[in-house]
């Protein structure tokens, strides 16, 4: 695998503003909407009725918040293997597969609940399942499977491709971790000089005297959280499209629209 490409194309793409701003703009309103939620809790807490609207409201937001995620990842696929053509054209093949797109990361997210409950070694295990299904949008979005398609193509190419599969993965995380970590210096220095200021007790007042600051803090991060998950969406893109121009075991249905891979007859 060509990692130097691999990389280097997703940390660019990434970091262009046109693409971090749609992941960008759900994870703040979501993030929006719950503080609108605390700020009133006095409210939802004043009877039994109330505190139920309150559960189902959260519940709703959860769920909008899930079904939106799951569009948005669809788009960016697309526009990580079709960059020339426009962000709407992306959501208008995400829209179109979104049945597929959903059922397959419900599926993987059912099966990572369930093997994740096994004692001591359920974590590692639903670690492999995610990387088993690591493929599953590509494989909807690039070659146009359906969900029993495009869960068995991933698990193909980590079947055959497992080492490169879990390197992957690791770079990914520690990717993730890296770039969190550096949008998150702002908010940590200012947290931490507040509890060397006031100590632990005095923290509050000083968050409300200093709300910019923390506003301007936390959207800083999310724009972290952003790119890590653009970053992490394009690289895997990109390891894909290499794997399918390089193995014969992967190929197959190709859709015009929503790929530019040239596939040659062996």
């Amino acid at each position: 695998m060509d990692w130097e490409k691999i990389l280097g194309k997703s940390l660019v793409f990434s970091l262009n503003p046109k693409r971090w701003i749609q992941p960008f703009l759900l994870d703040s309103s979501l993030c929006l909407v719950m503080v609108f939620y605390w700020l009133n809790l006095n409210f939802f807490s004043s009877s039994i009725s109330s505190m139920v609207l309150f559960f189902l409201l959260v519940f709703i937001t959860i769920v909008f918040y899930i079904l939106l995620n799951v569009l948005i990842n669809g788009a960016i696929v697309h526009q990580s293997c079709s960059e020339k053509k426009n962000i709407k054209a992306s959501y208008k093949i995400s829209n179109k597969k979104y049945l597929s797109l959903f059922a397959s990361a419900m599926v993987v997210g059912i099966i990572c609940g369930f093997v994740v409950i096994v004692p001591y070694i359920g974590f590692i295990f639903s670690i492999l399942v995610s990387m088993a299904f690591f493929f599953i949008y590509q494989g909807i979005i690039i070659k146009d499977l359906k969900l029993d398609k495009t869960l068995e193509h991933s698990g193909n190419i980590f079947k055959k491709k497992w080492a490169s599969t879990i390197i992957l993965w690791l770079i990914l995380e520690l990717f993730i971790w890296i770039m969190i970590g550096i949008f998150s210096l702002p908010l940590v220095l200012f947290l931490v000089s507040a509890i060397i200021i006031s100590g632990f007790t005095g923290i509050i007042e000083i968050i409300y005297l200093n709300m910019l600051l923390v506003i301007a803090s936390v959207i800083i991060l999310f724009v972290g959280i952003s790119v890590s998950r653009v970053f992490s969406i394009k690289a895997k893109t990109e390891f894909y499209l290499q794997l399918v121009k390089k193995h014969s075991f992967l190929e197959g249905k190709r859709v015009k629209p929503t790929s530019n891979i040239k596939h040659t007859k062996k």
